[in-house]
């Protein structure tokens, strides 16, 4: 399998191609000209309920393009009046689904795998920020979610980094990339999930050949990208995590 995460907001995306987005309820905290590019690269975008109220924050700020989105989805009891107003004066669906059994985020995807054409790729934005029960719980979700590749690919984009699953098998990752300002940075992760792995890296800092990785073993973090393209093997599933890196501006 081959991943290239830097798609995400690149100007000439070669694996995001058809990509949508899911807006979470989380601080963006980014500067609205990242997220206009993310969302130029996506085709549908979809908040989940309080999701919409970030984006209309970064909306009312006049800071940068109006951000769009094509659907708020979820229990409805974190999107505000003002926001909600806010978005039906746009003529953009608010779906109520009212299903204690799933999480707004987990509606979100559901909803766009079900309806929209296959395989289409989905980046969670907000993925990993806030509290340490939420972030697991997005780690966990992202393991239910990829069981496969075959509805598309699932990343979760943090102000941070980003951060996908790898299947068991063998794996090559874009690791060295920059588009106007905003790089791959160094510093990456590999994590067991479900259970004990063994890996094989190749491309990084401290490689490691059939290394045996499980939680109250050894977990390789804080590695550093050596190469412009990583290559890990595993036996089982894995968390990959990469940091971002926000170059200077250029002054003209």
């Amino acid at each position: 399998m081959t991943w290239h995460p830097a798609d995400v907001f690149s100007n000439n995306p070669i694996a995001h191609k058809d990509c949508a987005l899911v807006i979470l309820n989380q601080p963006l905290e980014l500067k609205p000209s990242f997220y206009a590019k993310i969302w130029k690269n996506s085709i549908y975008r979809v908040a989940a309920d309080g999701g919409a109220n970030r984006i209309y924050d970064i909306n009312t700020s006049h800071e940068g393009d109006d951000l769009t989105l094509d659907l708020v989805i979820g229990d409805l009891d974190s999107i505000s009046a003002k926001a909600t107003k806010y978005w039906e004066d746009k003529g953009v669906r608010i779906t109520h689904d009212s299903d204690q059994y799933s999480t707004d985020y987990m509606k979100a995807v559901n909803y766009i795998w079900s309806e929209k054409p296959k395989p289409l790729n989905i980046v969670a934005i907000g993925g990993l920020g806030g509290r340490v029960d939420q972030g697991l719980s997005m780690l966990h979700h992202l393991y239910l979610f990829q069981k496969d590749y075959t509805s598309g690919k699932m990343f979760l984009l943090s102000s941070e980094g980003v951060t996908f699953l790898l299947k068991s098998g063998r794996h090559r990752i874009k690791a060295k990339e920059t588009f106007q300002g905003i790089s791959l940075g160094k510093h990456v992760g590999i994590i067991p999930m479900k259970e004990p792995s063994i890996i094989t890296t190749k491309g990084l800092e401290w490689d490691v050949t059939d290394w045996p990785t499980e939680f109250g073993g050894q977990i390789s973090t804080s590695n550093h990208v050596q190469e412009e393209w990583v290559t890990i093997e595993t036996t089982k599933d894995v968390l990959f995590t990469i940091d971002l890196k926000f170059l200077p501006q250029e002054s003209g």
